[in-house]
């Protein structure tokens, strides 16, 4: 979705308010004025309804405050900053340097809503970014941030790298047509530029994986699909697992496919491996014989969305504390009747939309929940059905799982065993990520690094 496409006001609006409500009054004072729209005090009281309901504060100094109103367009998209913080948050002592407001068209399908919610939320993670809108001096084009590419930039690549840019991706063509590989898959957070795409003409289909959403929104005939991976730094490796994963899970490979992959470190800006991947056969990959990976009934995004959080809470904790967890998704019918509450229910009585998984809005309630022993059930939809649940999976026997997982990860393989949901965990001794599925772990993904930021983005 090209968010740039939905801009209502051109430039980043200096919210001078340090509280939430004044500060939301100037954004939809600014948003109303541009618009021509008379009705600001309604919409003000949607924005702020919503907040009562659940905090839109998503992390990193960033809210998404949003409402379905009445508008003449889809969505109406504004931001404001205030580098000093906004106080957001106030059990949490958050506060928001930047507020990007969304209105809706209240006659919009709900996951629109949310898919925007989540593009909006995804583009704010890059600290680049946050950077952009919070350094300058002077006017910030809202349109310049939204397609703003978090990438290093390609003269500094050029640097890094004399051989020709695309001397990988032709060694990586011509091994294609030699083994016959249907796709090329190239994960395109590695390079500055998109001159690949073009110079990846060797007859293989081409799947580009990408964590930046507002990269490839124009149609290109040598693309056959982009996967939007979650933002989180890892190694080309396991960026490799996931990029194949979502790709199986949203049926553009099979498990019968030979694939060549590129890859490389973002930070040099340039391709520098290629790795040919025969699905059916890599026990690195995937350790089941499962047929599809994903049950009938969850959507790819809620697994992208669920393993991109599981991937924050092993990088972040909570209170600089390692958290273990376990997502438990789909089959929720069958898994309902093994599982039991360890204490009341704290998603019970919420509508559906307020515990969608994919509203980027409930980033922190889940992760403060995910410091309760015990599970998330969520539906194949997205809806978070409970926390604190204990798994009793009535299973004889599951395989034997690597050394040194324990109770959480068997609770993990017991339930997949027994219904058709898919469960995901994080370890909290070591950060692993892993993939559960029929009992079996299907994905590992260890603890992303983080590198020491800088001041600039410890203040954001």
């Amino acid at each position: 979705m090209a968010l740039a496409d939905h801009v209502a006001v051109p430039m980043v609006v200096d919210v001078s308010a340090t509280h939430k409500a004044e500060a939301l009054d100037e954004l939809v004072s600014v948003t109303c004025k541009t618009l021509g729209m008379r009705r600001q005090k309604q919409i003000l009281d949607d924005v702020l309804k919503r907040e009562e309901s659940a905090s839109t504060y998503v992390g990193q100094g960033v809210a998404l405050p949003h409402a379905r109103v009445p508008l003449e367009t889809d969505f109406a998209i504004a931001v404001g900053r205030n580098p000093a913080g906004v106080a957001w948050d106030a059990a949490r002592g958050a506060r928001a340097r930047i507020v990007v407001l969304l209105l809706t068209n209240e006659s919009l399908d709900p996951g629109r809503h949310l898919q925007m919610l989540g593009d909006i939320s995804a583009l704010f993670k890059h600290a680049q970014v946050r950077q952009a809108a919070l350094s300058a001096q002077g006017p910030v084009s809202v349109v310049s941030l939204l397609t703003a590419p978090a990438k290093p930039p390609a003269d500094r690549a050029r640097r890094l790298l004399r051989a020709p840019a695309d001397t990988v991706v032709a060694a990586a063509c011509r091994l294609a047509r030699h083994i016959k590989a249907k796709h090329l898959v190239a994960f395109a957070d590695a390079v500055a530029s998109d001159e690949f795409v073009q110079q990846a003409n060797g007859g293989s289909d081409l799947v580009v994986i990408c964590s930046n959403k507002t990269r490839f929104t124009e149609p290109n005939k040598r693309i056959r699909a982009v996967i939007y991976t979650p933002p989180f730094p890892t190694s080309r490796f396991d960026q490799m697992k996931i990029g194949i994963l979502l790709a199986l899970s949203r049926g553009l490979l099979t498990r019968t496919d030979k694939v060549v992959c590129i890859s490389g470190n973002p930070k040099k800006g340039v391709f520098d491996t290629i790795v040919v991947l025969d699905i059916a056969t890599e026990y690195d990959f995937f350790y089941t014989s499962a047929q599809n990976i994903l049950p009938p009934d969850v959507k790819p995004e809620v697994l992208e969305r669920v393993l991109g959080m599981a991937a924050e809470i092993a990088v972040e904790g909570r209170e600089g504390k390692p958290l273990g967890t376990i997502f438990v998704i789909g089959d929720t019918n069958t898994v309902n009747g093994y599982v039991r509450q360890l204490i009341i229910n704290p998603f019970r009585g919420y509508s559906e939309g307020e515990r969608n998984i994919l509203d980027p809005g409930l980033d922190e309630t889940v992760k403060e929940f995910a410091a309760i022993d015990g599970a998330f059930v969520i539906t194949g939809e997205g809806i978070v059905l409970s926390a604190g649940s204990y798994l009793r999976p009535q299973v004889a026997e599951t395989e034997a799982l690597p050394s040194g997982l324990g109770a959480r990860h068997m609770a993990a393989a017991g339930i997949t065993a027994c219904t058709n949901a898919l469960a995901v965990t994080v370890s909290e001794s070591t950060g692993m990520v892993s993939l559960f599925k029929g009992g079996v772990i299907l994905m590992t993904i260890s603890k992303p690094v983080v590198q020491e930021r800088g001041m600039v983005q410890k203040m954001l």
